[in-house]
């Protein structure tokens, strides 16, 4: 399985979806780690993309499979949910994609069938 989260720089959780500066891509079966630049982004996915590639197109291209978020605009929920990937909501207190990792791997997460409004 691979599970995207989006990060910053320094790779603490942030909880941007469309202008995160990068997305941490881990490889469960792997056990690999891998981060995306997001250098496509148009800064935001609440009035679309016009200037560049989809947060969510970049997440297809490299097989994700699950992201990771605290929450995330409606736009977006369907932009993903169109590619099959599935979003699970973060709790605000975590700000390490390794915490992350670990309470999705333990079930503690919940499924957002409905977007963030």
């Amino acid at each position: 399985m691979r599970i995207a989260i989006p990060v910053d720089e320094s790779g603490k959780v942030v909880s941007m979806f469309g202008s995160a500066p990068a997305f941490l891509i881990v490889d469960t079966e792997k056990g690999e780690k891998e981060t995306v630049p997001n250098l496509n982004s148009c800064g935001g996915c609440s009035v679309g993309c016009s200037g560049g590639k989809s947060p969510a197109d970049l997440l297809a291209e490299n097989n994700v499979d699950v992201l990771l978020i605290e929450k995330l605009p409606k736009e977006p929920f369907m932009k993903l949910a169109r590619r099959g990937i599935v979003v699970y909501q973060l709790p605000t207190d975590v700000k390490s994609a390794d915490e992350a990792v670990e309470l999705f791997k333990k079930k503690e997460l919940k499924v957002l069938y409905l977007p963030a409004s």
